[in-house]
């Protein structure tokens, strides 16, 4: 695979056909479990993503944007209904989307547009429902069994295979209006990727390679361990951005590159250590839920926009380009230039841990409330598994991020009124679900 620098060059060999500027093309490229801190263009000093990389430089990047939950089924039900988690309610890992909620998608088909998925994550497809409201959608759990997946390395199709997949789809779609969904899934654990791409981030390493970890207990892995995870982690990111590449090289010849639009970005980050906390579920640390966001096409100039952005916001973005109805999306557009969005919330009630953050533009706040132990211990089978979930109290915990951007400093026992104020506007949030439902 070649570096996008090299995509001219390759292109060129062979012209491709004129661009057709009657169709209109936008694509989300979700990729699971890249925090933002990973990313060459968020200042990663290692080569993980030089494609993404060179697309960022073409359009804009939200240097503040946030996983409106920490992992996977709500979070991508955040991305495809525009809804917060808590108001989808597909939270838990036997939820499905309920039929009253409308999707993106199905906003989208009501105004002319064609729409198609191609997701290697059952739980960002349709074992949550999430294939409401596309003309074509295809996922491990309806299309990809183990006999069409070809090569994978953590058991689940390749960010390749689901590039291939839609570059198929594209150079037969008829569609003036077309929507693509693609969800890769390379970096996810179990760690690992084609061996010259883990032997580029471990260089010459001779110790342990650990390719999974435990998310609280028992997990005070030696530094060898610590290191081989995170560079096979390294590596897998690096070989959904080659899928990427791959993406836009595809685009170029179908004559597709020019007037697309293009949204990149993650269901939620992952841990490694930093908090005593390994992989990605039920905390909100900022490496879990600060994520990479860069929206590349006609309506986004080559720009830093450093204002607090969502997942929700790429679903209200979307529908307000395409002249969908808008009403009941909880986000805002990118492209507006007044957002009324003075926070973000994220939030995780699953196996009875209740947990919800607030970001405001200085402060974080979480909030736990007690954990249902009988509900935690169907899952868990030890309290211990998960020291930091109580279950006779609720805890606050709150940070500065100006100040203490690594949340070193918990505030709760001497909360500044500005985070109060957000705390006080999150039990409000949580509060309106609870009586709604």
């Amino acid at each position: 695979m070649a570096p996008l620098f090299l995509v001219a060059a390759l292109v060129a060999a062979v012209p491709p056909p004129a661009p057709d500027k009657t169709k209109e093309l936008v694509i989300v490229i979700l990729i699971d479990a890249v925090r933002a801190r990973e990313v060459g263009a968020y200042g990663y000093p290692l080569p993980t993503t030089p494609n993404i990389d060179a697309l960022a430089k073409t359009g804009t990047r939200y240097t503040h944007a946030y996983a409106n939950a920490p992992w996977t089924r709500p979070s991508t039900t955040c991305l495809l209904t525009g809804l917060n988690a808590s108001r989808h309610r597909t939270e838990t890992e036997n939820s499905v989307l309920p039929p009253e909620v409308t999707t993106l998608a199905e906003r989208l088909k009501k105004v002319g547009w064609h729409t198609a998925g191609f997701t290697a994550n059952g739980n960002g497809g349709s074992l949550a429902g999430l294939q409401k409201g596309f003309d074509v959608f295809e996922d491990p759990t309806r299309t990809y069994t183990k006999d069409k997946r070809g090569k994978t390395y953590n058991g689940l199709p390749t960010g390749g295979f689901i590039v291939d997949r839609a570059l198929s789809f594209l150079k037969t779609s008829k569609a003036d209006k077309q929507f693509v969904f693609m969800f890769l899934v390379d970096p996810h654990d179990p760690y690992q990727a084609p061996p010259e791409l883990e032997s580029l981030f471990l260089g010459d390493f001779k110790g342990k390679i650990r390719r999974q970890a435990r998310w609280e207990y028992d997990n005070d892995y030696p530094e060898d361990e610590r290191f081989s995870l995170k560079a096979i982690y390294d590596a897998g990111i690096r070989y959904a951005d080659q899928a990427v590449g791959e993406l836009v090289t595809g685009l170029a010849k179908l004559g597709r590159q020019n007037g697309t639009t293009i949204f990149i970005t993650s269901d939620h980050g992952e841990g490694f250590g930093e908090h005593g906390f390994y992989l990605h579920a039920h905390q909100f640390w900022e490496e879990i839920i600060h994520v990479p966001l860069i929206a590349i096409g006609p309506r986004f100039p080559a720009a830093v926009d450093d204002r607090l952005t969502q997942t929700i916001d790429v679903s209200a973005t979307i529908a307000a380009a395409a002249g969908a109805d808008p009403t009941g999306l909880m986000g805002a557009p990118l492209f507006d230039a007044a957002r009324p969005d003075a926070h973000i919330v994220s939030e995780y009630n699953e196996f009875g841990i209740h947990r919800q953050a607030i970001r405001g533009d200085t402060y974080k706040v979480v909030w736990q409330r007690p954990a249902d132990l009988a509900w935690y211990l169907r899952t868990a089978k030890k309290k211990e598994f998960f020291p930091s979930v109580s279950f006779d109290a609720e805890t606050v915990h709150a940070f500065d991020l100006k100040a203490d951007p690594d949340e070193r400093v918990n505030l709760a026992p001497n909360l500044p009124a500005a985070a109060q104020r957000l705390l006080d506007e999150l039990r409000r949030f949580v509060g309106g679900a609870i009586a709604a439902h």
